[in-house]
Parts: C-alpha cells; sequence; structure tokens
C-alpha cells in the first residue's frame, strides 16, 4: 500500500475512532488503555514514553482535523518512527481516540 494509500485510510480511520472515542478518563488510565490498545494492534515504537509522548505531539501536528492537518500528523510520525505505512495508520487511528478526538469531532460537526 502506498503513503498516500494510507493517507486516505488514516482519513477513515481517524475518523472511525472519534466515533468510537469515550469520555476522557484520568491521565494515567488514558495513558494505560492508550498503550494496552497499541500492544494489542502489534504496533510499537520503543519505550511508553516515546509512544506517548509522539501520540501528543501528532495530536498538536493534527491542527483542527483538516485533511491537510491529517496529513501533517502522518507524516510526523512517519518521519519519526520506523513503522510501516499501515501501521502508521493503526498507530494514529489508536493516538486520535486516545488523545485528540476533540479536534476531530470539530470537523464533522
Amino acid at each position: 500500500m502506498s503513503f498516500k494509500s494510507a493517507c486516505a485510510v488514516a482519513l477513515f480511520t481517524v475518523g472511525t475512532a472519534t466515533a468510537l472515542a469515550a469520555p476522557a478518563a484520568a491521565d494515567e488510565q488514558l495513558d494505560q488503555q492508550f498503550l494496552a490498545a497499541l500492544a494489542e494492534r502489534g504496533v510499537s515504537v520503543g519505550s511508553d514514553a516515546k509512544a506517548i509522548d509522539m501520540a501528543q505531539s501528532m495530536c498538536r501536528k493534527l491542527g483542527n482535523g483538516s485533511k491537510k492537518g491529517i496529513e501533517t500528523a502522518l507524516y510526523y510520525v512517519k518521519d519519526h518512527t520506523n513503522l510501516a505505512d499501515d501501521e502508521i495508520t493503526t498507530f494514529a487511528g489508536v493516538a486520535a481516540q486516545a488523545y485528540c478526538a476533540d479536534k476531530l469531532q470539530k470537523q464533522s460537526g
């Protein structure tokens, strides 16, 4: 799958993640849920701290959740990890659900 195709999949994945987002829990619990979701999907970017930092940084790159913001966020993950394209979209979907679903809800609403 090309990276552009992966971006298109990510747009869908991130939108789906937004629809499934639950109310925010305490930060520690949210971090643990995020890490567990990554582990369940077999995605690893190194340490837990790096994964959490990467997800939060990705959300800042996301901006208001526009298509350009999503592409910028995906390229950020691509440039800062050794993940395959499908793992990048998985990471982005899980990260968006955990840390920045509110930005994506604003776009759809």
